[in-house]
């Protein structure tokens, strides 16, 4: 039995595209050598790790097994590159994840800056949930992550990252906006909410109700981009982080509400995996990042 490296690189790229062809194309590789990889590689584990269909290419029980071992190999290979890179410039890669409000209003902006100080470095950046982003570090999918919550998982370390306050938003031209604002009056307003399964609105619904606001109109959307042009219309409430509605409070198109029974902080965490020494390029990275 003969498994290569990448072998197993193709494998994930196939698991997480779920289509030959489309693996081949992030692996700039043609669908013929992805298909050939794969084909050599159940062939030398004696299984098939994919169940095929009209829709492509989903995981089997055998491909769960081995998924988290060709995470281990990928991420140790990396690693070693890093080691030797890192003796004559910071170089190598890094897969980091983050949750929403951190990805997309905080790392997409610190990650250039880092490039361009460290060119030989190639930076992968990951925006989901921060449960899926906490899951993706723990099973070696990610070098480092970025969350809003304290990681549940007992095989990761974490460190406080960033503080932030959750701010209730309206819109400008928000008829609201002239009046007393009391829990009743936001209480009969409708809330567009971030969508239902992540822990920020779990979390943004308790604060409500802690604050004696009850929602009883909603629409849910899962993105904050959308949250905010739909408020912006001058319908609807919502809540959001202050680092994803700074730019739009200070132009005038949102406004935040102040509510003495509100004023709540939001944490962000870094966090990896605790059975392994952060490489210098991480450290680095983690350093440039808390600047």
């Amino acid at each position: 039995m003969k498994i290569t490296l990448k072998q197993l690189s193709i494998f994930k790229a196939i698991h997480i595209n779920g289509q030959i062809s489309k693996a081949a194309k992030t692996l700039h590789m043609s669908v013929p050598a992805v298909s050939m990889a794969l084909k050599d590689l159940e062939g030398s584990l004696g299984t098939r790790l994919f169940e095929r269909s009209s829709n492509g290419l989903t995981i089997n029980d055998n491909g769960e097994v081995i998924l988290p071992y060709a995470n281990e190999m990928l991420s140790k290979s990396n690693q070693l590159e890093q080691m030797f890179t890192e003796r004559t410039a910071i170089g190598g890669t890094i897969k980091v994840g983050s949750s929403k409000t951190a990805g997309n209003y905080i790392l997409s902006r610190i990650i250039p800056l880092f490039k361009q100080q460290h060119p030989c470095v190639d930076i992968k950046l990951v925006i989901n949930n921060s449960l899926a982003i906490e899951k993706m570090v723990s099973e070696k999918e990610l070098d480092l992550g970025f969350v809003d919550a304290k990681p549940g998982l007992n095989n990761l370390q974490y460190q406080q990252w960033l503080k932030d306050r959750l701010c209730i938003i309206i819109g400008s031209n928000n008829p609201i906006a002239s009046e007393t604002i009391t829990p009743e009056l936001l209480s009969q307003q409708l809330w567009v909410m971030d969508e239902t399964i992540s822990v920020s609105r779990l979390r943004n619904t308790q604060l409500l109700k802690s604050a004696s606001i009850n929602i009883h109109q909603e629409l849910s959307m899962n993105t904050m981009g959308a949250i905010k042009r739909a408020i912006g219309t001058g319908i609807g409430v919502s809540v959001l982080p202050y680092l994803a509605v700074k730019e739009e409070i200070a132009s005038g198109q949102l406004i935040e509400i102040d509510l003495p029974e509100w004023d709540f902080e939001r944490n962000y965490w870094s966090i990896w995996r605790n059975e392994e020494a952060l490489s210098p390029l991480l450290e680095e990275f983690i350093q440039f990042c808390n600047q």
